[in-house]
């Protein structure tokens, strides 16, 4: 793969985010690569010259390098998914599933990528569509997952299908879709199962529900998840990536695939799914709620 031009997000409320940024554009100096940043990337790091918009890098960029937590990670797969460039992640949070490197390790990990000692990881996005009244209000992408959850003390009372067959009906705090990426975030957390991210999928998994035989359900990239709201005390939402959030009605329904749009991420050699689940899970050295 041909890696001339990076683009570089940088998430700036991290302490080391301002130096680590301007030493990454260093390192790919010496390199003798291009770099280019979005504009308030830009102005933080101080290279205003590097600025480019979102639509010239996804046109520019042939690598895409993500400084920040996991959370960043998702943010700029969302964005530059839609070119289908590489992207890798670089940590400045607690260890996670989905970036590939920590910053201690800048000179080995330009020596992996100049040398080609990396692999490219394609994963499918879930692809949510809401409706009202039989109208399509919007339609998003999700990397981890799509969340329909309650504010505050709300409850919600959701009727699940599988395409045209009912499956249940969930009172609580509500039913998450996640892919087999986000099977180790918020769904984990709410009792769901672990799944390889190389399998085509949705996990459902309700969140607090009021049933003590409710239980997660995968699926496979054929099927479509539906939720009909039928009943609701309080404000709820739909959340995507625990990012962005649209609050929803009684009577809406949302419609939840897997998507034929992918996303790249570079995998270094010391990278592996199950080694960074034993650290993660097992000896409980990384945070599963890093959010930036």
């Amino acid at each position: 793969m041909n890696m001339k031009n990076i683009a570089i997000v940088v998430n700036k409320e991290k302490t080391r985010a301002h130096k680590l940024g301007r030493q990454l554009i260093t390192y790919c100096q010496e390199h003798l690569l291009n770099t280019g940043l979005l504009p308030v990337d830009a102005e933080f790091l101080d290279y205003p010259g590097q600025a480019k918009t979102l639509a010239e890098l996804r046109h520019w960029a042939d690598l895409v390098i993500s400084l920040g937590g996991d959370g960043t990670l998702l943010n700029t797969a969302r964005l530059f998914a839609p070119a289908g460039i590489p992207i890798l992640g670089i940590n400045l949070g607690h260890l996670g599933f989905l970036t590939a490197a920590e910053p201690e390790h800048l000179e080995q990990l330009f020596s992996d990528l100049v040398s080609g000692h990396y692999s490219l990881e394609e994963r499918n996005l879930a692809q949510a569509t809401i409706y009202r009244q039989g109208q399509a209000l919007g339609e998003f992408r999700a990397v981890n997952d799509v969340v329909i959850t309650k504010k505050g003390f709300a409850r919600i009372q959701v009727a699940c299908y599988i395409g045209d067959e009912y499956l249940a009906t969930y009172r609580g705090d509500g039913v998450i879709a996640a892919t087999a990426t986000g099977s180790t975030a918020y769904s984990l957390s709410a009792g769901g199962p672990i799944v390889n991210p190389a399998l085509k999928c949705l996990v459902i998994t309700p969140i607090c529900a009021h049933a003590l035989d409710a239980r997660s359900l995968i699926i496979s990239d054929q099927e479509t998840f539906r939720a009909h709201i039928l009943a609701h005390k309080g404000d709820i939402m739909i959340s995507i990536d625990g990012q962005s959030a649209y609050s929803l009605e009684q009577g809406d329904e949302v419609k939840v695939t897997l998507s034929n749009e992918t996303i790249k991420f570079i995998r270094l050699p010391e990278q592996k799914f199950y080694q960074a689940l034993r650290v993660c899970l097992f000896d409980g050295n990384c945070s599963m709620s890093e959010p930036k």
